[in-house]
């Protein structure tokens, strides 16, 4: 799976958040302690939060298996 930096509007990069090759959108939270909001493709909000980048992978993996 392959990230990208995401890009607003103007074309400028958005700091902290990135792109999958299938469109999913993965931004990093610093709360107390970093947290990774996913959101779909088209999605307006996150549908999964994960814990760190191997969780992340876990989650999208599951939810392409299921949209399948």
């Amino acid at each position: 799976m392959k990230w990208a930096a995401k890009r607003n509007r103007d074309g400028e990069i958005v700091h902290r958040c990135w792109v999958t090759d299938s469109g999913y959108t993965v931004a990093e939270c610093r709360l107390p302690e970093a947290r990774y909001p996913i959101t779909r493709p088209g999605g307006d909000l996150p549908f999964a939060y994960a814990k760190n980048r191997d969780e992340v992978i876990g989650i999208i993996e599951q939810d392409q298996a299921r949209q399948a």
